[in-house]
């Protein structure tokens, strides 16, 4: 197993290219071929946003430690992680199996485990909050901007990768840019996934923003991972919350600043979503994909379906064969 320490972003390419026995070339950090397949790439733009994109995949599995320190809070971190998923694949429970954005400030500790064979492809990004300022509007009187660029305390957001998003960043994977004008077009593109990511955050309206420790944020995440995993049983939150020793109102604060969304509305939304995806199969029968995702009454479940895809689960299930 390899252990990844981040203490912070700079130098990050070059710490782990020392642990895989390689080493960094042009900002590049090529996977050795007796480690894995694929590459690093590490760019500094205009001495105020850092950015790596990673599509590789390593033999062994990665438990990567990142450690939250005073400069966190001068600096807002975006994480786009998994953001090209085989779109007909089975939802995993995992977070870091989920195509997601985690926009973080702040001294918060992660530490993830990646099994061997885990494939990367994600970009990510760190942007002083000096500089986000002065991109947008000295006036938003947005909750969550202030505190991304303002407040001293710890948060963490999560969104759901949105096609647009998805598009970006295929571009920035797939640039054929010359290198007299890489930066200039790298920095572009990191900048409009920025925005784009920001676009969504604001959404959320003014919600106040609490403050985040190490522990919740886990425990936050542990039921998240065990709801996706589960997705034929409704959840049932005083369950939950009594589980990870949280009180049922702290529960549902903490998971909707966190997502975005409400502890059942974002079940369901990956409930419906799966169910899409059997549907695309065609291998199963419209009421066997209702009763297989606990659904006892299926009017109900092609009502909550057509909310969501604004079609029936039928007429989506004839359109993906036609």
């Amino acid at each position: 197993m390899i252990e990844v320490n981040v203490k912070k972003e700079a130098g990050f390419l070059e710490s782990f290219a020392n642990l895989l026995g390689s080493e960094v070339k042009n900002g590049i950090l090529k996977i050795p071929k007796n480690k894995g397949v694929g590459y690093l790439r590490g760019f500094r733009l205009a001495n105020s946003i850092d950015m790596i994109v990673s599509v590789y995949e390593i033999n062994d599995s990665i438990l990567a430690k990142r450690f939250g320190n005073q400069n966190t809070l001068n600096k807002v971190l975006f994480s786009y992680n998994n953001i090209f998923p085989d779109l007909n694949s089975k939802i995993k429970s995992a977070s870091n199996d989920l195509p997601t954005i985690q926009v973080l400030k702040g001294k918060l500790n992660f530490e993830t485990f990646y099994p061997a064979k885990t494939k990367f492809k994600s970009i990510f990004i760190g942007i002083d909050t000096g500089s986000l300022l002065s991109f947008l509007d000295l006036n938003n009187d947005n909750e969550i901007f202030r505190n991304l660029i303002d407040g001293e305390q710890t948060i963490l957001f999560e969104e759901l990768v949105s096609p647009k998003i998805q598009e970006v960043a295929l571009e920035i994977l797939e640039s054929d840019i010359p290198d007299s004008l890489s930066v200039f077009y790298f920095k572009i593109k990191a900048e409009e996934l920025i925005c784009l990511t920001l676009k969504e955050l604001f959404k959320r309206g003014h919600s106040k923003v609490h403050a985040l420790n190490e522990n919740d944020v886990h425990k936050i995440y542990q039921v998240r991972d065990q709801v996706l995993s589960e997705l034929h049983t409704s959840p049932v939150l005083k369950d939950f919350a009594n589980s990870i020793g949280m009180s049922e109102s702290k529960f549902k604060r903490l998971f909707k600043q966190i997502f975005g969304d409400s502890f059942f509305s974002y079940y369901q939304k990956f409930r419906i979503r799966e169910a899409a995806r059997l549907l695309k199969e065609n291998k199963m029968t419209v009421s066997e994909v209702g009763y297989s995702l606990g659904f006892s009454n299926l009017s109900h479940f092609a009502k909550v379906f057509e909310e969501h895809y604004a079609i029936k689960p039928k007429s989506f299930q004839k359109r993906q064969v036609n």
